[in-house]
């Protein structure tokens, strides 16, 4: 492990560098093989680490405000995909479905609307007119809040609610198939969180979901505190305005977000890696 000298020596170098004053986490991250989370372990935050490197600490506020202005999605956004996946699959969209097919996760929706019925019914009165699964008036239809559906019968109707999405199929370890949203993420890494070192404290629901132990020198038994953020893709953490100062690892399924400044654990790769493994 890194001394507390050693990390502010580091911080200094990548600061004269890159010519700065006031160094960003990113940049160190992108400069440096030290992770973040050895500089958070010794200084708390990464302000406290510059500002003992004698550089000038970041505005977390101005730092929030920029995140948010580049990051938040429009409600409109989210409300237009919903119309698009009911417009494509023929049917009220579901959070698995959402997740599985959508252009953001439920994440937003829950955050916003609580719930994704009620972010649906909310994009049908305000798109109504972008509906495309509708039939003129016709004696015997049913209309379902501006929305006309032809009647089916009870028991196409009950195969209808049934109906569950599924992922790739992976069988590992007793699990037939791949996750399709973040819940899913959640329960395949706590099968093997042991496994790959992490010693897990606490899960919440509130940002960030998840912090523990990881260790990072077996041979030393040496361990590192970490931040974790679950996500179905990488991407989403971005999508949801995340601050990243308050977080280390991003652990997904899908890892689609190149540029990623913080690290990232795709368990797709983890369970490809340990099943040849095994």
């Amino acid at each position: 492990m890194y001394t507390k000298q050693q990390i502010l020596e580091e911080i200094k170098r990548i600061a004269l560098k890159l010519g700065v004053q006031s160094l960003k986490h990113r940049d160190f991250n992108k400069n440096s093989k030290m992770s973040l989370g050895s500089v958070r372990y010794y200084f708390g935050s990464w302000n406290n680490a510059i500002k003992e490197a004698g550089l000038k600490p970041i505005d977390p506020k101005n730092l929030l405000q920029i995140s948010r202005e580049k990051r938040v999605i429009k409600d409109d956004d989210l409300l237009l995909d919903l119309i698009r996946l009911y417009n494509e699959f023929g049917k009220e969209p579901t959070e698995d479905l959402i997740n599985a097919k959508g252009k953001y996760s439920g994440k937003p929706y829950r955050v916003r609307w609580k719930t994704a019925k009620n972010a649906f019914l909310i994009a049908k009165n305000k798109f109504s007119d972008m509906l495309q699964v509708q039939t003129k008036k016709q004696t015997g239809n049913v209309i379902v809040d501006s929305i006309k559906i032809i009647p089916s019968t009870r028991k196409q109707q009950t195969r209808e609610k049934r109906k569950t999405t599924f992922g790739e199929p992976i069988n590992f370890r007793g699990i037939r198939f791949a996750p399709v949203n973040e819940q899913g993420v959640v329960y395949l890494f706590g099968m093997i969180a042991h496994e790959l070192g992490y010693l897990i404290e606490s899960i919440r629901t509130e940002y960030p979901d998840c912090e523990g132990k990881r260790c990072f020198d077996k041979e030393k038994n040496q361990w590192e505190h970490v931040k974790i953020e679950f996500e179905y893709k990488s991407s989403h953490f971005k999508e949801h305005g995340h601050n990243e100062q308050d977080c280390d690892i991003i652990i997904c399924w899908i890892h689609d977000w190149n540029d990623c400044p913080l690290e990232v654990l795709d368990l797709r790769s983890v369970i490809t890696y340990l099943s040849n493994k095994g």
